[in-house]
């Protein structure tokens, strides 16, 4: 397999990973990215069914703090640091390290932050179930079903809505949302019978190109 393939390969595999971390189950995952269900157990299995490293830490978002940093926070806190200087050691801004502290402290925790502690209810809070973006912004739910229903692949969508609309940094959606805005269907808003034109690599808008080089008013002749 030349270094393209390797390449596409590895995306797909990204993608596999993302969607099962989204919720999304083996067979439908293999649907939406096009694969046999076959690759997908396959990679589960060579993994131990859990996501490769490469992911869980290419996935860590900078917005959020990490167990680290927290256990840092803990540490600087327990030395009297000044909220402005633990945020400069950790090279976060100090309305990073106050709304942490507000948020992760209790009032039977008696001012002492346990890191570990902090980390664990902000995981908690993190996993509470959540309106998906698309079922909250109804204006932005039709512009990507329009879309869909122009047999746009997600990818081309994502693109667009980040060129179209810069100031709005909140419709910049990830592929792997209308992804899964697909697979959860009412739950997102999104047809669900669009689901078997949206695999990867733009296969809905070179299908759209086909068609529309075939001459007008020409139709299959009887056999």
């Amino acid at each position: 397999m030349g270094r393209r393939g390797r390449k596409r390969q590895l995306d797909l595999e990204t993608e596999y990973w993302k969607l099962l971390q989204s919720g999304v189950r083996t067979v439908a995952a293999c649907q939406l990215l096009g694969i046999g269900r076959k690759t997908g157990y396959r990679w589960r299995a060579e993994n131990g069914g859990l996501p490769p490293a490469r992911l869980a830490e290419s996935s860590r978002s900078s917005r959020f703090l990490s167990l680290l940093e927290r256990q840092r926070i803990a540490t600087l806190r327990g030395r009297g640091l000044a909220v402005r200087e633990i945020a400069r050691r950790l090279g976060r801004s100090p309305s990073t390290v106050s709304r942490e502290l507000r948020r992760n402290l209790r009032p039977h925790d008696r001012g002492i932050y346990d890191g570990d502690l902090a980390h664990a209810r902000a995981r908690g809070r993190a996993r509470r179930p959540r309106r998906p973006l698309l079922a909250r912004e109804p204006e932005l739910r039709r512009i990507v079903q329009q879309k869909l229903e122009r047999e746009w692949s997600p990818a081309p969508i994502a693109a667009h809505l980040r060129e179209t609309y810069p100031d709005r940094p909140a419709w910049h959606l990830c592929h792997e949302t209308i992804y899964q805005g697909l697979y959860h269907g009412g739950k997102g808003g999104l047809s669900r019978t669009l689901t078997r034109n949206c695999a990867p690599a733009g296969r809905c808008a070179s299908a759209a190109a086909t068609r529309s080089r075939a001459p007008r008013g020409s139709s299959p002749r009887a056999g």
